[in-house]
């Protein structure tokens, strides 16, 4: 049996040097492979630090494993990254592993048995989510918008699904044959119904919790304190470091201060040095070779390796990003920090979603605002009140300059075909809430109709759907498209507030459910007429270029990058006409 690590996210391949208690990710995985008899393992990833790589393939020489090591220039998804290592998926059947999952009391020699026995082509393995009374908990309105009825249901009275995949799936190697070459495709929302379709057998392998997934900064916070909390005691310290304080593991040739403060529990790496009046309160991770400085303080936070935590700077319920300092005096709280990783990194805010840490009990995923670079919310910050104040004033001064030529367009549509002149359609905004999104009609009125008998040209991957030579589109329309005039009434969605000038283009939620980590990421921020997409890969049809730069422009957004792209596109415009 063999396995394969793959990009869970598109950030996922990072994570694997994340510390998980007294170990890195990556090594927990690999033990946890070896353990079951995995020999050989494959690390598909579109990580490009040479750091990860160097940490991976280490981790594997340390485990007597064979590693293949597989970068991506973009990410493929789960099962576009099982299709770039097929050849060595040689196996009758092999074992898909996320690369931000913990893997821990999960029986996966129960688990191939159980795919041999059903003859499946794809095996699940799912456990069940942990429900509450108080997620049950509704509240119905009348039409008034009174309150009319309050909801409190038992648990057993849920009838959704409460079984969830959880990144561990078991393939027959028949299935490599069914995934697309060079394009993006995911395991759960398009493998699984594609081999369902042809006859496959897909199962799922219940398992009772043991993996636990990690999508962020709260989730590694929340994973670490509860290995901390719950385990230091009775590890068996048998890997070359000691406790040198009850619930406090100090890594080989620490040099800690006696005038230092430390409350377990702690996981203090390898070579580390703790400075005089340093205060470290655990539940907290410091990785090999990191220095904190006289007077700093960390409490409940995970610090990569090489991390440099200057004087008097405090480190609050955070994750700091690997050879990264904090300068003298700064205060961290609730914030992931990083000034160059590649992978999560937010330029010192947090993850793509952008949510506060909290590591008092396990988050939910409910839909957050954006931390901006000052780490703070994004409706309050600079930032958001002159976006918004300049979103408005444009669409205002837009539409008022442009009001003649909206009179024409619309002219020309109901000369050149029947139909109306607006097309609209509901969108996805700002933390998913929900808008018509107008523009003037391009194609003929029964093209949504149409759609699924051209389905089988669709030109492009993922959820996109694009015609090269598009039978639906009207003389009118072709012009307008080219010059991307038909976007011009979405002014009036900047004016509302529902829209900006600059973001991710507005989505149905259907479309943006192939890469969960990408819509969540994308919904954090109001949707735009233009963004770095458009500008920088519009006529190259490939989704995960879309993500790419979707992600790209939700971490590094700022007035000067709304600027930029706005005379991008101004330029594209003008190459249009």
């Amino acid at each position: 049996m063999k396995a394969v690590i793959m990009d869970g996210a598109p950030w996922a391949g990072t994570m694997l040097t994340f510390p998980v208690g007294n170990e890195l990710l990556i090594q927990h995985l690999l033990s946890m492979l070896r353990t079951h008899g995995i020999r050989e393992v494959a690390v598909v990833s579109c990580e490009q630090d040479p750091y990860v790589r160097e940490l991976v393939c280490q981790a594997g020489q340390a485990q007597s494993m064979e590693i293949l090591w597989r970068t991506e220039s973009v990410y493929r998804g789960t099962a576009g990254s099982i299709e770039v290592v097929k050849d060595f998926l040689d196996t009758p059947a092999f074992l898909g592993v996320h690369a931000n999952v913990y893997v821990r009391d999960v029986d996966l020699t129960a688990a191939f048995s159980f795919h041999r026995q059903y003859h499946a082509s794809i095996t699940l393995v799912a456990q069940r989510r942990a429900g509450t009374d108080e997620a049950l908990e509704s509240v119905e309105l009348d039409p008034a918008g009174l309150v009319s009825r309050v909801n409190i249901l038992h648990w057993s009275r849920n009838r959704r699904s409460q079984l969830a995949p959880c990144g561990l799936y078991l393939f027959d190697r028949d299935v490599l044959s069914q995934i697309p070459r060079d394009e993006y495709f995911d395991v759960n929302e398009q493998l699984v119904p594609l081999v369902r379709s042809r006859g496959g057998i897909i199962r799922a392998y219940e398992v009772d919790g043991g993996v636990h997934p990690i999508h962020g900064p709260e989730d590694f916070l929340w994973l670490n304190r509860e290995i901390l909390l719950k385990d230091l005691q009775s590890v068996d310290r048998g890997d070359g470091r000691h406790s040198g304080f009850d619930e406090i593991v100090i890594g080989e040739n620490a040099d800690i201060s006696p005038h230092s403060f430390l409350l377990g529990p702690l996981v203090i790496g390898p070579n580390c040095v703790v400075e005089d009046y340093v205060h470290l309160i655990g539940p907290a991770v410091i990785g090999p070779t990191s220095h904190l400085e006289k007077g700093s303080l960390v409490r409940e936070s995970v610090l990569r390796p090489g991390t440099r935590v200057r004087g008097n700077a405090r480190v609050e319920y955070s994750v700091v990003g690997g050879d990264e300092t904090v300068p003298e005096g700064m205060r961290l709280r609730s914030t992931y920090w990083t000034t160059a990783d590649p992978g999560i990194r937010g330029s010192r805010n947090a993850i793509d979603q952008g949510a506060s840490i909290k590591i008092v009990s396990r988050p939910r995923r409910t839909p957050r605002s954006a931390t901006t670079r000052s780490g703070e919310k994004g409706g309050g910050s600079i930032y958001a009140v002159m976006k918004t104040v300049a979103d408005r004033t444009g669409a205002l001064a837009g539409l008022i300059l442009v009001g003649p030529l909206l009179l024409l367009i619309a002219a020309a549509i109901k000369s050149d075909s029947r139909g109306p002149v607006f097309f609209s359609q509901k969108r996805c905004g700002k933390d998913g809430r929900e808008f018509w999104m107008h523009k003037f009609r391009t194609m003929v009125p029964d093209a949504e109709q149409r759609q699924k008998d051209l389905k089988a040209k669709n030109s492009v991957d993922g959820p996109m759907f694009k015609l090269e030579e598009d039978p639906r589109i009207t003389r009118v329309g072709k012009f307008l498209r080219k010059t991307s005039l038909d976007e011009l009434p979405q002014l009036l969605n900047v004016l509302r507030g529902d829209m900006s000038l600059v973001g991710p283009r507005p989505l149905a939620y259907d479309e943006m459910k192939f890469c969960p980590t990408w819509r969540d990421a994308r919904l954090t921020v109001r949707p735009g007429l233009t963004g770095l997409w458009q500008v920088k890969a519009r006529n190259r049809n490939r989704f995960s270029e879309w993500i790419r730069y979707d992600l790209e422009y939700v971490r590094r957004r700022s007035l000067v990058l709304d600027l930029y792209i706005l005379i991008r596109t101004a330029r594209v415009l003008l190459k249009g006409v």
